[in-house]
């Protein structure tokens, strides 16, 4: 990516933060309103309705979902991102790679605002803090970098299928609800077919980076971070290449 594109990237992310929140009384705010209700909503139903049998459920949930938002956010971004940015193509040179981006960029910053001022909640609600938590600076990484890669590959599909949006919506709900961020690994029996899904889940260790130091006072495995940062730079050089190739027939699709 040249000088004139990053200079591009990084006015154009702070113009879309600033029209996304322009016409709203609470603003910025919203990334930690947004999160705590939809934290406080799925507690309520899984740990008071369903009765999870989960000590500390709000903080066990909390330690996957705000990541998993944060990736739901960006994927559904950049999905359209290069598709939305036709107008700018059409008119000016600049790299398809930088659509995406920015999406991913102004999803990165909100969640580093929400997931602040979420973690202070826990302050009332968790009875002891680690010092496994400083290692939640670092488990945002592969999460980050898989998020990219995806909505690269996402954005490039649907440019040339547009029937490609509602598939990777039904992808993200069949992943999220396949994978342990609304309950353990070890709820079911270890000889299920549900505990074998579980454990070849790649989600699994995704969550696993933010669920043990937050929830089980630990710190994630050396195959936690091995499987996770392979499985997320192999997406992003995927995504990456795959934009490079496409880009000059994206001006035919448009």
């Amino acid at each position: 990516m040249d000088v004139a594109s990053r200079r591009f990237l990084w006015l154009y992310a702070k113009s879309q933060l600033k029209l996304k929140y322009r016409d709203t009384y609470l603003g910025f705010a919203w990334n930690f309103v947004e999160p705590a209700l939809y934290l406080g909503m799925l507690s309520l139903i899984f740990s008071a309705v369903n009765r999870m049998n989960i000590h500390d459920y709000t903080v066990f949930l909390f330690g996957a979902l705000i990541p998993w938002r944060y990736f739901e956010n960006v994927v559904s971004g950049a999905t359209e991102s290069i598709v939305s940015g036709s107008w700018l193509l059409k008119k000016m040179y600049v790299s398809p790679l930088v659509f995406p981006l920015i999406r991913w960029l102004v999803a990165s910053l909100e969640f580093l605002f929400s997931f602040t001022v979420v973690l202070l909640l826990l302050v009332f609600m968790k009875e002891r803090w680690t010092v496994h938590l400083c290692i939640l600076p670092f488990s945002i990484i592969p999460w980050a970098m898989l998020s990219l890669g995806i909505g690269l590959i996402c954005a490039v599909l649907f440019t040339f299928f547009r029937d490609v949006r509602p598939i990777v919506h039904m992808v993200m709900m069949f992943t999220f609800f396949s994978s342990p961020i609304l309950f353990k690994i070890d709820f079911f029996e270890g000889h299920t077919l549900q505990a074998l899904v579980l454990k070849f889940h790649p989600m699994t260790y995704y969550a696993s980076l933010f669920q043990k130091p937050i929830y089980y006072a630990s710190w994630p495995s050396a195959l936690d971070w091995g499987i996770t940062l392979g499985i997320s730079a192999a997406v992003v050089i995927v995504g990456c290449c795959l934009v490079h190739k496409c880009q000059g027939r994206f001006y035919f699709f448009l």
